[in-house]
């Protein structure tokens, strides 16, 4: 078995995600699998969404909530990984100190992130096994990536001027949007 680094740190504001996925046990075997994980790799992130809602059911009663989510595209892979987020942490909600575990169709790839909503930093990691060229012998790929994102943001406020209990008291919401994003690994590995 060997193993070789395909590229090093190259991103010296990124921050690593400390844990990798769980192994992979399963073997995607679409064709191009491996010829396309070894090439001029990118990960593509679509339908980016970032919302948070803080609601005052009491003028000292607060319910925090928020979501971050979006879809990662793999080349090498013939379907996507649905990434999400739920927090309550108040009240930047997501600081980059919790490792995700992203959804997705095949059991031979797993993908988890970071996201810190005060620098707008994302981190990706994802790892995937490829047969396509070598059933008995595939190769394993482990990759990193991260990326600030540049929201659109809308934010909304509103206070009941006539609250009485049992309704909401004040909400404050923002909901922000990203254009889809391309990114590079700043590290990738290969296990074959």
């Amino acid at each position: 078995m060997r193993a070789s680094t395909l590229f090093g740190l190259a991103a010296a504001t990124a921050t690593s995600v400390s844990a990798l996925p769980h192994a992979v046990t399963a073997r995607d075997n679409n064709p191009g699998c491996t010829a396309d994980s070894f090439g001029d790799f990118d990960w593509t992130i679509s339908d980016i969404v970032y919302n948070t809602s803080i609601v005052f059911s009491t003028p000292a009663h607060q319910i925090p909530s928020g979501i971050v989510q979006f879809n990662l595209t793999n080349p090498a892979l013939t379907y996507t990984a649905d990434c999400k987020a739920y927090s309550t942490q108040l009240s930047g909600f997501f600081y980059g100190d919790i490792i995700y575990k992203c959804t997705e169709p095949s059991n031979s790839t797993a993908t988890t992130f970071t996201f810190n909503a005060g620098t707008s930093l994302l981190n990706v990691n994802q790892t995937w096994t490829c047969s396509d060229e070598d059933a008995e012998y595939p190769d394993t790929f482990t990759y990193a990536g991260a990326v600030n994102l540049t929201m659109d943001c809308t934010k909304t406020s509103y206070q009941n001027p006539d609250w009485e209990m049992g309704q909401i008291y004040l909400a404050n919401t923002s909901s922000c949007t990203q254009e889809d994003v391309v990114v590079k690994p700043y590290l990738a590995t290969a296990i074959a």
